[in-house]
């Protein structure tokens, strides 16, 4: 009985903590809200639906920082990490698979272990957040495959006489997504009445990893200032871009062979175990059956995690 008291406690506390940061981020919201609603009465364009606002994407300096609150804190780097993959799902979507998939690893070890042990099972929460990043870092890298082509477009479309603001235009009209919907945000903030300095800056703000397109706002913003062929510069950029997904292309030929041993040590583990369940079960029955196997078998699953990370960490290659 207390096992289950134990397990019911656990799951309160965490479904406490979890609901404390999504009212905050709700407060927070509802505080940028306002704020774009008397930004479009000033713009004259007070009927559009604030949900889909241009402005939403601007995070303020004075956010959970000032008060020390590191549950804003988590919010808002995860409203950043869903801006980044294009807002497949909204936060509220976000947080509650979270909380599904962390109870749901609390109860199954708590009840195959211990409660103690099960509450490594909260690490299961992180699977929805991988998903999301793990999006994020497909659309970047769409981002970049599709930029050479987009630059050239905007290129051209300078050299036909037409300002930066209508060729982002002309980009958004020819190009696929996600690199029109980039352009094409920039191209709207801006005809709203927006300073095209900061369109750039909330480029770049949604896209804080995309190396390319910081060069790109920058050389942009530079040349706006003082001068200089921007139409070579763009043309320059796109063969920098192309150039290295030459190289990109050698560098993973040469870490084939470390990633692939990395995938054999990853699922190794789980073969040998599935292998004498079916050839001799009884060898793992001290697992679940003793105390002591419970603690071990809990510490193997949080090990193998973080084991897992720190693999997927040292696969990757920053180039």
């Amino acid at each position: 009985m207390n096992r289950f008291v134990m397990i019911f406690v656990i799951v309160v506390v965490f479904a406490a903590v979890m609901l404390a940061m999504q009212g905050w981020y709700w407060y927070r919201i509802t505080r940028q809200q306002q704020e774009e609603k008397e930004l479009a009465r000033r713009l004259g364009t007070l009927q559009q639906d604030n949900s889909a606002s241009l402005f939403r994407l601007k995070q303020k300096k004075d956010g959970p920082n000032s008060l020390g609150d590191i549950g804003g804190r988590i919010a808002l780097s995860l409203d950043q990490l869903l801006l980044e993959a294009g807002n497949p799902m909204t936060f509220q979507a976000l947080v509650g698979r979270m909380v599904v998939a962390a109870l749901v690893g609390i109860v199954a070890l708590s009840v195959i272990t211990t409660p103690v042990v099960g509450l490594g099972g909260i690490l299961l929460a992180y699977i929805p957040i991988m998903m999301v990043r793990s999006k994020a870092t497909k659309r970047g890298q769409e981002i970049t495959e599709q930029l050479p082509d987009a630059l050239e477009l905007v290129a051209r479309s300078l050299q036909a006489g037409h300002g930066i603001a209508e060729a982002m235009r002309s980009c958004a009209e020819e190009m696929k997504p996600p690199v029109s919907m980039e352009f094409g945000l920039v191209y709207e903030q801006n005809n709203l009445g927006r300073d095209f300095r900061e369109c750039m800056q909330g480029l770049i703000e949604r896209n804080p990893t995309n190396f390319d397109l910081k060069i790109f706002a920058s050389s942009v913003l530079l040349q706006r200032e003082t001068g200089g062929n921007l139409i070579e510069i763009l043309e320059s950029i796109a063969n920098v871009i192309r150039k290295r997904f030459v190289f990109h292309g050698k560098v993973k030929a040469l870490t084939a062979e470390a990633k692939f041993s990395a995938i054999i040590l990853g699922a190794l583990p789980w073969f040998v175990t599935g292998a004498i369940y079916a050839l001799r079960p009884e060898y793992l029955n001290p697992l679940f059956d003793d105390p002591l196997g419970n603690l071990m078998l809990g510490f193997v699953v949080i090990w193998f995690t973080l084991g897992f990370f720190v693999m997927r960490e040292l696969m990757k290659v920053d180039v």
